[in-house]
């Protein structure tokens, strides 16, 4: 009884002893320098924490960060309006036709100069160039506010209203840049038109996102028919139905 006794107390003291302190951490080179280091291009940025984004999500957001840099438009926002338009899918279709990563409408991607067959719009590269020079007009156009940036990016840049889906669309954009340390001024719009929660357009499947669009659930082995026979075609335009 009394080995056990002071096998006890031995065992309480050890347990009560403080632990020993975790060697700091080593700086970084620029740290370690004395000087920080120099912004020279953008680095892909991983998703908010709860999330770990996949080899393919982290190459997408460093080709939408690079093609952003290259625009004078600050890439967070870019990354941003990415996320929200597609989640990263460069396979996207929106339920008005809106194609690939940035959700780019071939109307627009026309204006902009593109030229191709309308399935090229599913190649990354080129919805994120058409994409981004978009979205790099509105930053300019609007003196880089981002709510005004995005209502025109998701509704044209001859708008000037907000809907209660384009005050929804920058609310979620803000967001996401909150989360990633980018510094957000200003106050949200007051929308002066539209329904927040409308139906989804009577589409089967779809589920409203926050740029007022709908995400449309289907085979992707349909889509890839569809786009086959765009390519045989060579349509100007794209319809897809449910």
């Amino acid at each position: 009884m009394r080995s056990l006794i002071v096998a006890g107390f031995l065992g309480w003291a050890i347990a009560s002893a403080p632990a020993a302190a975790a060697p700091a951490p080593a700086p970084r080179p620029a740290e370690a320098a004395g000087s920080p280091a120099a912004p020279d291009a953008p680095r892909p940025e991983a998703p908010a924490a709860g999330s770990e984004p996949s080899p393919e999500e982290t190459r997408l957001r460093g080709m939408v960060r690079a093609a952003a840099f290259a625009d004078g438009l600050p890439p967070e926002i870019a990354e941003a309006v990415a996320e929200v338009e597609s989640g990263f899918n460069p396979n996207a279709v929106g339920g008005v036709g809106e194609i690939g990563l940035m959700q780019v409408m071939p109307s627009t991607a026309r204006m902009l100069g593109f030229a191709d067959p309308l399935p090229k719009l599913f190649d990354p590269e080129t919805n994120i160039r058409y994409g981004v020079r978009y979205l790099g007009q509105a930053w300019r156009i609007t003196g880089e506010d981002i709510c005004a940036t995005v209502m025109k990016y998701r509704a044209g840049h001859g708008e000037t209203r907000y809907s209660q889906r384009s005050v929804a669309y920058c609310v979620r954009v803000r967001a996401l840049l909150v989360a990633r340390g980018f510094p957000v001024t200003g106050v949200v719009p007051v929308a002066t038109f539209g329904d927040p929660a409308g139906p989804a357009f009577g589409l089967r499947g779809g589920r409203r996102l926050a740029n007022g669009r709908v995400r449309m659930r289907f085979s992707w082995g349909a889509v890839d028919s569809r786009r086959r026979a765009l390519d045989r075609a060579g349509q100007a335009s794209l319809s897809i139905t449910e």
